[in-house]
């Protein structure tokens, strides 16, 4: 049946595919000649449970493929896959194949996936059952043949109808999830343990945490629409992102949510009565500014034993039962490994910005000519999303050997961000101060400062650092807050020293900010005095004034130093305080270190400083 309804604008009509009853719908998603005998056998299945099976066949229809499937999809309550062997066919203009779409497209409904046992199974059919596997939250079967998967069926949609038609369904959420941009890329494991906390009974409040443009909201999202079916009340949307006033937290969500108020009742009473009968799944996006309302959420979660909040910060709440998931940037090419595109392809970092890239430039490929531009692109924006994102879209006006030549500066050049994106993420700059204004004036002045350590630092570096300030900090309190705020993160512990570094992006943003503020003269000043103060220590624990022998025994100490100095000035620091002829340069080199003489000593740079 067709029926024809005027539209809004444009005039004319638009047309509504509808099934041809009412009845509970089943829609059943597989390739159509390989599982042909098994999508019969399904069909009895459900036409046995006096159920409508919704089945796409290709043939003559007035309709485009994807806009029947689509509209078949709309109107069913149930989803069931059958996967064999092939992944199906991938239309023109479509990245997934149409088996892939419609399992999309299903999402917050029931879920039935079948697979048939098979010797082989084309890569994109494995990976596509791997990101289901990974999801956690579908009823997951094998079988061997139709009549196995007939009988798997009728029993899987008796248990399903039981458990979740017994009772009217929920309405529809006044703020529903937002839409999936894209397929999220290397997140297989997050996406896994998220859902699943989501669905841990005792479990009331999952924190995604992470520096800004890391892509917390997009696993929000990408976790919420996996679980959301498992949520008799579904799933609802805040955006808390626009607020910087905690005491509107309660106004924003009743106005968000549709939450009705009645006379003689507050707003927060309002809120608790909503969610206290109620099994929702609610995604709180951007809740770093309003941290002080915590208490608040407390609250309702120990009124409303149905809801579980997913919350994305850059922070956590640190309320009781809270659990923090720290999402990381995208993994990265190794540097100096041969480049072999099908290799450097699979690396997340690369195989995202060259899905930025197609965006924003339809023939951009990954070739032997730009690969090598692409992975250093990679390597030099840290693998945050965010930022590749940005630079991807100047592949409209430059090459990635040129786009790559104007990274020195990143800031300046990671602008112009989509116009459908918060104001915050469309330059790298304002999603970096967005996270820099959350902090206090002191801890300000602190990451200004620690912009000078190019490869990492010490407490003790942290606290030469605030000594030298007119703050009263405590380092180790204050670096918990900024390793907290995601500005600051802790390095593996490689060593019995711990020690903090900050993306090369955010430290391009202390250092302007250090200059902007006219601190930068005396921050190098106190920099150098404390590497020149960390030489001499070194020198006078190797005891190195003629007895270079028991260089030795502090040789992982000095080694360490040596590890961390970018400036090779640090270098010529240790030989001018030990003295000529000390026999410095010789244990360096025993130990496995190139020698380093006057002369080129200035041109060695390493990666680290103290």
């Amino acid at each position: 049946m067709v029926v024809r309804a005027p539209v809004a604008k444009g005039g004319g009509t638009c047309i509504m595919i509808r099934t041809p009853d009412q009845r509970v719908r089943v829609f059943v998603s597989s390739t159509l000649e390989e599982l042909a005998a098994e999508r019969q056998a399904v069909t009895a299945a459900i036409t046995q449970l006096r159920l409508t099976p919704v089945l796409f066949e290709l043939g003559a229809r007035p309709y485009p493929p994807r806009d029947l499937y689509r509209a078949y999809l709309e109107q069913s309550d149930v989803f069931i896959g059958i996967y064999a062997a092939s992944y199906g066919w991938i239309a023109p203009g479509m990245e997934v194949s149409g088996l892939e779409d419609e399992y999309r497209l299903s999402a917050g409904k029931p879920r039935l996936i079948y697979t048939k046992k098979a010797s082989r199974r084309e890569p994109r059919l494995t990976s596509f059952l791997k990101m289901i596997q990974a999801e956690g939250v579908v009823s997951y079967r094998h079988f061997e043949d139709a009549d196995e998967l007939g009988a798997l069926v009728a029993d899987d949609l008796a248990l399903l109808l039981t458990d979740r038609f017994a009772s009217v369904p929920a309405p529809h959420p006044a703020a529903p999830l937002p839409a999936m941009r894209r397929p999220l890329v290397d997140r297989a494991e997050e996406l896994r343990a998220v859902t699943a906390m989501l669905l841990q009974a005792d479990l009331g409040l999952v924190t995604l945490t992470g520096p800004g443009g890391v892509g917390k909201t997009t696993l929000a999202l990408a976790a919420a629409h996996a679980a959301a079916g498992q949520f008799a009340d579904g799933a609802a949307f805040i955006s808390l992102e626009t607020l910087t006033d905690p005491a509107m937290i309660r106004d924003t969500a009743i106005r968000q949510l549709g939450i009705p108020t009645p006379p003689g009742q507050t707003v927060g009473e309002s809120l608790i009565a909503f969610f206290a009968p109620r099994h929702l799944l609610l995604v709180v996006d951007n809740v770093e500014q309003l941290l002080s309302a915590a208490p608040l959420a407390e609250q309702i979660l120990e009124l409303a034993p149905g809801l579980k909040v997913l919350a994305t910060s850059r922070g956590p709440l640190r309320i009781r039962g809270e659990k923090v998931v720290a999402v990381a940037p995208l993994a990265l090419p190794e540097r100096g490994a041969r480049v072999d595109l099908n290799t450097l392809a699979s690396v997340p970092a690369v195989a995202f910005f060259v899905a930025c890239g197609h965006d924003a430039q339809p023939g951009f490929e990954l070739t032997e000519a730009n690969a090598a531009a692409v992975a250093e692109i990679c390597r030099r924006l840290d693998g945050l999303p965010l930022a590749l994102q940005l630079a991807a879209a100047r592949l409209t006006v430059l090459s990635p050997a040129a786009l790559l030549a104007r990274l020195e500066r990143r800031l300046p050049l990671l602008t112009r961000g989509p116009r459908d994106l918060p104001e915050r993420q469309r330059t790298l700059r304002a999603a970096i101060a967005w996270s820099y204004d959350l902090l206090a004036p002191p801890e300000q002045r602190l990451f200004r400062q620690l912009g000078v350590f190019a490869g990492g630092f010490t407490l003790e570096a942290v606290q030469a650092l605030a000594d030298d300030g007119p703050d009263d900090l405590d380092p180790l309190e204050a670096i918990s807050s900024l390793v907290g705020q995601s500005v600051v993160f802790v390095q593996p512990l490689d060593e019995t020293t711990p020690r903090y570094g900050m993306l090369e992006t955010i430290r391009e943003f202390a250092l302007e900010q250090l200059e902007a503020t006219g601190e930068a003269a005396q921050a190098h000043r106190r920099h150098a005095e404390f590497v020149q103060e960390q030489a001499a220590q070194a020198v006078r624990a190797c005891a190195v004034r003629g007895k270079p022998g028991q260089i030795r025994l502090v040789a992982p100490k000095l080694l360490a130093y040596h590890r961390v100095v970018r400036e090779a000035a640090f270098l010529l620091v240790v030989r001018r305080l030990a003295g000529p002829g000390t026999g410095l340069t010789r244990p360096f080199n025993t130990l496995g270190v190139p020698a380093l003489s006057d002369e080129i000593c200035p041109t060695v740079i390493t990666r680290r400083t103290l």
